[in-house]
């Protein structure tokens, strides 16, 4: 474990900035961006909806540059690309334009995400890759959790359009983490693999890519629509300040730091499978909590149970790819089945405010989320049962 702490530092840092900063910090900034902008549910869904697009256009693009450039050259320029983009952001006041630069961002943000997580899963030895891949992911909790304090704090010294002034802040922290990550990702480069020719297709047939994806898949659906629209929610339903908002963001965040460590050391005596199975239950509650007519405290109930399991399921989902398959394949296979999430994950923001626009209600969007994680949780259980043969 030793060995491997600079590139795990300097992977948790990159999840931090491209993830962390780059997509989840939106939610915070989401209700003072509607207001000043003047725009409804349904746009600001579509906002969110771009940077999905985007990441899953940046799919495609995904295992062809991680083959063919060197891992720490190919996530610096990356993640330059991807502040630059958000930082154009605060120049725009059409919704249309906003979408499109927030797009540039989640293209961004897939390959540098697909890129270290493939690194660390060709680097890392098998017996600790749950727990190394958990400490990784982590690194979104910690932003969620700068996001939670620094953006009512802007909101609190800054009259106009204090979204802006967050959203550079985390541009420029962008920046600065691009370079600090380097000397990490530099450590190893033996990884570095030779582009695989062969045909992608075969795979749409085997049961296991399935199981794999359709899991991934309701976690893209869920999960977007959970962390663009709960401060909103929150705010409207409980009628709470920015401030407390940001509190319960924040604690969410913090919950969410021993997310994926706590369930990877899990996952390695357990299995992933298993573990999930508790995992899409802890987000059935924090979901289906949202739906129910309860005082404030249930939103910490909501949100500790939430950030506990969350991101947990992106390092599963890995572990889970390099388990049922080779580890040469493990960058395509991750960039299919991150495919099929991006495609519910791009569908869930626009897909809720619509539903909202037409209810003025997120109860019901709650309710249909809480609906997907139990039906992921019972087939988490069906799965868990079933042999695995590791395909090469």
């Amino acid at each position: 474990m030793k060995s491997y702490v600079k590139v795990i530092v300097a992977s948790f840092l990159v999840i931090l900035a491209c993830l962390g900063l780059g997509r989840f910090a939106f939610g915070m900034v989401l209700p003072n961006m509607q207001e000043s902008l003047l725009l409804n549910t349904t746009q600001v869904g579509f906002i969110g909806t771009a940077n999905f697009i985007g990441y899953l256009i940046g799919i495609f693009f995904a295992n062809i540059f991680y083959t063919k450039y060197n891992t720490h050259k190919l996530i610096f320029n990356t993640m330059i690309l991807q502040a630059l983009s958000m930082a154009s952001m605060v120049f725009i006041s059409n919704y249309l334009f906003l979408s499109l630069l927030y797009g540039f961002s989640g293209f961004f943000c897939a390959i540098v995400n697909i890129s270290i997580m493939a690194h660390i899963s060709n680097i890392v030895p098998k017996n600790i890759r749950g727990k190394v891949l958990g400490i990784v992911v982590s690194g979104s909790g910690i932003a969620i959790v700068l996001s939670g304090q620094i953006v009512p704090f802007i909101e609190s010294i800054t009259l106009e359009t204090p979204w802006k002034t967050s959203w550079l802040i985390f541009s420029i922290l962008i920046v600065l983490l691009a370079f600090l990550c380097q000397p990490g990702i530099k450590k190893h480069t033996k990884h570095e693999m030779p582009e695989i020719k062969f045909s992608s297709n075969k795979y749409f047939f085997i049961p296991s890519f399935w199981k794999i994806g359709v899991l991934y898949m309701i976690f893209g659906l869920s999960y977007s629509v959970f962390v663009t629209y709960f401060v909103k929610a929150v705010i409207e339903k409980y009628n709470v300040s920015t401030s407390l908002s940001g509190d319960f963001w924040t604690t969410l965040g913090l919950a969410s730091i021993f997310s994926g460590l706590l369930f990877g050391i899990v996952a390695d005596k357990i299995g992933a499978y298993k573990t999930l199975i508790f995992v899409y239950f802890l987000q059935t509650i924090a979901h289906f909590t949202l739906t129910l007519d309860l005082n404030t405290y249930a939103i910490w109930v909501s949100t500790i149970v939430f950030g506990i399991s969350i991101w947990s399921i992106p390092s599963l989902i890995v572990l889970l790819t390099s388990v049922h398959f080779d580890v040469k394949r493990t960058s395509q296979i991750l960039s299919l089945v991150t495919i099929i999430f991006a495609l519910c994950q791009a569908i869930g923001p626009v897909a809720a405010g619509y539903i909202y626009d037409k209810t003025n209600s997120f109860s019901t969007i709650f309710m249909i989320t809480s609906s997907f994680t139990l039906l992921a949780t019972i087939l988490s259980i069906i799965f868990s049962k079933q042999p695995i043969k590791k395909i090469h």
